[in-house]
C-alpha cells in the first residue's frame, strides 16, 4: 500500500487510541521498577554458599581446589591456598571443571550398549537395579578373571582399589602415557625413588631443561609456573638463568634465555657431553666421588667418547644456533651449569618420547649428582614415604610389557571382565596393541 499523508495520519490516530485502550489492562505501577539490593523483596530466596575442599585430577599431578556450592549447585572453582602443590593457583583445566559438569552432553546415568559393537548406540539405564546388579552378577561369575584399569592411584584410593581387586581375585593396573612411564623408570633407576620428584625451581640459580615443557603441559604446570616466577623475579635473590634444549619451540622454550634446537633423540648425548666437561675439568660439587659415580678410569674413558668435539655436530648444533663455535658453546654451558649453584637439570616430554628415551632421561638426571643438588634445596627433591605401610605414597603404572600381556589375555579370552576408571588405554596405547 502506498504511504500517503492521509494514511500516515490515520495509522497514527489508531495507534494513539490503542495505547489509551491498553492502559487499563497494563502492568501495575512499580512492577517494573528496578529493585534495590539494599531492600530485597520478602519472597527472595536467600542462598547460603558452602565451600568444599577437593582435588582436581585433570592434570597429571593433583591440584587442591575449593568449590563454591549454593543450593546444591557448584558455582565457582578456586585454588586451595593451603594445598602445597599449587598454593591457591589453579590451571585453566580446573576452572573448566564447571563446564564439564554442566555440559549438555555429559553422561549423567549408566549406559548400556544397545546396538552392534562399535556402533556407538547406548541406552540410559538406572543405577539400581540395572547398573549395580549387572556389575555384581558379572563379578560373581568372572571376578577371578577380571582386570581393573585405572589412572595411577596412590594414598587411600589406591588402598581401596587394591583391597577390592584382591577380594574378587582380579588384577589391577594403572595406566598413563608411555612417555610418563619412561620418566618414572628413569627416576627409579637414577634416584631409586618410586615417586616423582619435586623440582625446586624457586630456589635454583640455573635451570637446564631437556624437552620438558613444564610451563605448558608437562606434569604440573601450575606448580612449576609458580616456582619459575620466583626463579625469575623472587624477592631477595638474583634473576636465575634458564637454558632450554628442545627440538620444538615450545612455550617453555619461548621463555628461556637460550633455546637450543637439538636433533630429536640426542638430548642424552648432550647431557653426557656436559658431564664429560665437568668431570674432565674437575668442576663437580664438593664431596662428589667421581670414581664411584662414573665407574673409575674405565668410566672416565667411556665418558670421553661423548666429548663436545664428538657430540656437537652429530646433535645438529650449528654456529648459527650457538652464536659461534658449537664445541665452545657446550663447554661454556657446562661451566656455567657447574658454577651457578644450586642448579638443576630436568628432562621429559620430547626427550623421553624417543626409542632411546630412557637413556636420555637417565643421562639428564644424573647431572644433578655431579653438581650436588640431588635431594638438596634448589635441586631435585622427593617427598617422604607414607607413614602407613599399607597406604602407598607413590602411584604405579603398568609398563609396555604389562599392556602387551593384558591385551593378549583379552584376545585369548583369558580375561573375561574389564573394568575401566579414569583411563583410556584404547587411545593411549600404540596401534600395535
Amino acid at each position: 500500500m502506498k504511504l500517503t499523508r492521509r494514511n500516515f495520519l490515520a495509522w497514527a490516530g489508531l495507534g494513539a487510541v490503542g495505547a489509551v485502550a491498553c492502559e487499563g489492562f497494563g502492568i501495575r505501577k512499580g512492577e517494573l521498577d528496578i529493585q534495590s539490593s539494599v531492600r530485597l523483596p520478602e519472597d527472595l530466596v536467600r542462598g547460603t554458599d558452602n565451600w568444599y575442599a577437593s582435588l582436581c585430577r585433570t592434570c597429571p599431578s593433583c591440584e587442591g581446589i575449593v568449590v563454591r556450592v549454593m543450593e546444591g549447585r557448584a558455582k565457582m572453582v578456586q585454588g586451595n591456598p593451603y594445598y602445597p602443590t599449587n598454593q591457591g593457583k589453579i590451571h585453566a583445566r580446573c576452572e573448566a571443571g564447571l563446564q564439564a559438569l554442566y555440559h549438555p552432553d555429559r553422561i549423567a546415568t549408566p549406559m548400556r550398549r544397545s546396538g552392534p559393537r562399535g556402533s556407538g548406540e547406548f541406552t540410559a539405564i538406572n543405577w539400581q537395579p540395572d547398573g549395580i546388579d549387572t556389575l555384581r552378577n558379572a563379578l560373581r561369575v568372572n571376578g577371578s578373571s577380571s582386570v581393573m584399569i585405572t589412572e595411577p592411584l596412590r594414598g587411600h584410593m589406591a588402598l581401596l582399589v587394591d583391597r577390592f581387586v584382591t577380594a574378587i581375585g582380579g588384577e589391577h593396573q594403572g595406566f598413563e602415557a608411555i612417555d610418563n612411564n619412561t620418566y618414572r623408570a628413569a627416576v627409579k633407576n637414577v634416584f631409586d625413588q618410586d615417586s616423582l620428584p619435586d623440582l625446586d625451581l624457586e630456589n635454583s640459580k640455573f635451570i637446564l631443561s631437556f624437552g620438558a615443557d613444564f610451563l605448558s603441559t608437562w606434569v604440573s604446570p601450575t606448580r612449576f609456573s609458580r616456582g619459575y616466577g620466583e626463579f625469575r623475579q623472587g624477592h631477595g635473590r638474583d634473576r636465575g638463568m634458564f637454558y632450554q634444549i628442545d627440538s620444538r619451540f615450545s612455550m617453555t622454550a619461548a621463555n628461556s634465555d637460550k633455546w637450543l634446537p637439538v636433533r630429536p633423540g640426542w638430548e642424552g648425548y648432550l647431557a653426557l657431553s656436559l658431564a664429560q666437561v665437568i668431570v674432565a675439568e674437575n668442576l663437580q660439587a664438593d664431596g662428589v666421588d667421581i670414581d664411584s659415580l662414573v665407574g673409575g678410569d674405565a668410566g672416565r674413558q667411556t665418558l670421553n667418547n661423548f666429548s663436545p668435539e664428538i657430540v656437537a655436530e652429530d646433535a645438529g648444533l650449528t654456529p648459527a644456533m650457538t652464536g659461534g663455535d658449537p664445541v665452545g658453546f657446550l663447554k661454556d654451558l657446562a661451566r656455567r651449569f657447574a658454577a651457578n649453584q644450586p642448579s638443576i637439570a630436568i628432562g621429559g616430554g620430547s626427550a623421553g618420547a624417543q626409542s632411546n628415551g630412557l637413556f636420555n632421561l637417565e643421562a639428564i638426571y644424573a647431572l644433578n649428582y655431579l653438581v650436588g643438588t640431588a635431594g638438596k634445596k634448589g635441586g631435585v627433591r622427593f617427598n617422604p614415604a607414607s607413614p602407613w605401610s599399607n597406604v602407598p605414597s607413590a602411584s604405579k603404572a603398568g609398563s609396555l610389557d604389562d599392556w602387551t600381556r593384558i591385551t593378549e589375555q583379552i584376545r585369548s579370552g583369558q580375561t573375561k571382565l574389564l573394568m575401566l576408571h579414569g583411563a583410556d588405554p584404547v587411545h593411549g596405547l600404540p596401534d600395535s596393541l
